[in-house]
Formats: structure tokens, C-alpha cells, sequence
């Protein structure tokens, strides 16, 4: 282990693997073997300082299109070794958002950033996916600008077709969201008490990475305010409405 203090975590059982077949077979045929040295067998090793893990391939589960993406066995293993549960871990350039996604599943608190919107989007419909609680803010200085006005979709597989003329909202009731008109959508969400500069996400909704339809109702856990909904489209474009 390198690091610059003795205040550190690295938990070697986490990671454990088990020997190899060869090895084993070798150290129970031989009591030479090792030169003495007999290791835990039934413990396992620690892994070596080289990994090997497959690249995320195209008709892989995990794959989200995302260039640069990591595999979740690999992010796994860096945080069984090196933090807790209940650790707070940090990326700030999240990527495919794998990190976060591995973090909440292995019971670690996040903290995952990003300035472009590919990232942010590819990261909040994973976490969505897996079911992990989150919540989404934004920096004010990142303006979306605000659209009331008619959007066109372009066509895409299952997409329906929207009357012309006719411009993107929401209606509100209670605490429910419904939007009017909207494109064709990727994802969106809702943030029930907006304050004009900081976005805080109460729920969200994403499209289906396989088939089926995005929801267009939302319900929300609080009162509502003043509404602000943003929203991406499947060709990237964010839409912001208020109310």
C-alpha cells in the first residue's frame, strides 16, 4: 500500500481471491513447497497491483454508450478495499456514472460531479435504474434557457406523434405533476420548491433503456411551490418550465 500517511483504509479481506487450482494442488501434494511458507489456502491472496477486467463490451448488460466507461466489478473492488460502509466517496469527473451507482449499492455515501449534460444524464438514469436514492443539484452559473416554446421532436423508435402547434408544459394538482405536449423525452424532473438557483430534484423520471414509454406523471412528497421542470430530450436538448 502507498500513501502518504498511516491514516488510511485498506481492507485486504474484502478483496480477497481465491489461489489458483495449480498452486493449491501444488501446496497440498508437497510440504516443500513455499519453501516452507504455507499460505491460507481456504483465506485466499490479496490481489496482485495488476488487474485484469474485461472492457464494458457493446452487448454487455452494463453498457450504456458512454465512452469512457468502467466496468462496476472494477469500482467495486477499489471501494471494498479502500472505504467502509458509510464512507463518503467522491468523483468529480463521474463519467457513466459508474462509481455512484457501486458506491450506493455497496451501502458507501456519494458525492459524484460533472460539468457536461451527457454525464449527468447518463449517471441520474443509472442510479434510477438500480433504484439508489439520490439528489440531483445543479451550479447557477450552468444556465438552461428557459422554453416555452413549441419543440419538434425528431422521430425514433416508438415515439408518437405530437399535434403541431402545440407547446411543451405541465399542469399541476395536489402534488402531482403532469406534463402537456412534451417531445420526445429521455428524461425528466421536478423540483417542487424551486428557488431560481439551486435545482433540487424531488422526483424523476427516465425512459426505459429497453422498450416501453417514459412516464408524463409525476407524484411529489411535498407541497408545492414554485415548479420548476427540466428535461432532456432524446437528442440532448434541455428544456427548462417554470410556473
Amino acid at each position: 500500500v502507498y500513501t502518504k500517511s498511516g491514516d488510511y483504509t485498506f481492507n485486504t479481506d474484502a478483496v480477497r481471491q481465491p489461489y489458483n487450482p495449480n498452486t493449491v494442488k501444488t501446496f497440498n501434494s508437497s510440504p516443500k513447497a513455499g519453501f516452507g511458507k504455507i499460505p491460507n489456502l481456504e483465506r485466499g491472496k490479496v490481489p496482485e497491483d495488476w488487474w485484469y477486467f474485461p472492457v464494458v463490451a457493446r452487448l454487455h448488460n452494463e453498457r450504456t454508450g458512454y465512452p469512457t466507461q468502467k466496468p462496476e466489478a472494477l469500482l467495486e473492488r477499489i471501494l471494498l478495499a479502500s472505504s467502509n460502509p458509510g464512507d463518503l466517496v467522491a468523483d468529480f469527473f463521474c463519467g457513466s456514472g459508474t462509481l455512484p451507482l457501486v458506491a450506493a449499492r455497496l451501502g458507501r455515501r456519494f458525492l459524484a460531479c460533472d460539468v457536461t449534460w451527457r454525464a449527468v444524464h447518463t449517471t441520474r438514469s443509472r442510479l434510477l435504474e438500480g433504484k439508489q436514492p439520490f439528489t440531483l443539484q445543479r451550479d447557477s452559473s450552468i444556465q438552461i434557457p428557459p422554453s416555452h416554446a413549441t419543440l419538434q421532436a425528431e422521430p425514433f423508435d416508438g415515439a408518437q406523434d405530437r399535434p403541431q402547434g402545440e407547446a411543451f408544459n405541465f399542469q399541476q394538482a395536489n402534488r402531482t405533476i403532469v406534463l402537456e405536449n412534451p417531445p420526445a423525452l429521455d428524461y425528466w424532473e421536478v423540483d417542487p420548491a424551486w428557488d431560481g438557483i439551486t435545482f433540487r430534484s424531488a422526483n424523476q423520471a427516465r425512459r426505459p433503456m429497453r422498450s416501453g414509454s417514459i412516464p408524463l406523471k409525476l407524484e411529489l412528497p411535498v407541497a408545492l411551490g414554485k415548479i420548476c421542470v427540466r428535461a432532456v430530450t432524446v437528442n440532448g436538448e434541455q428544456i427548462q418550465l417554470t410556473a
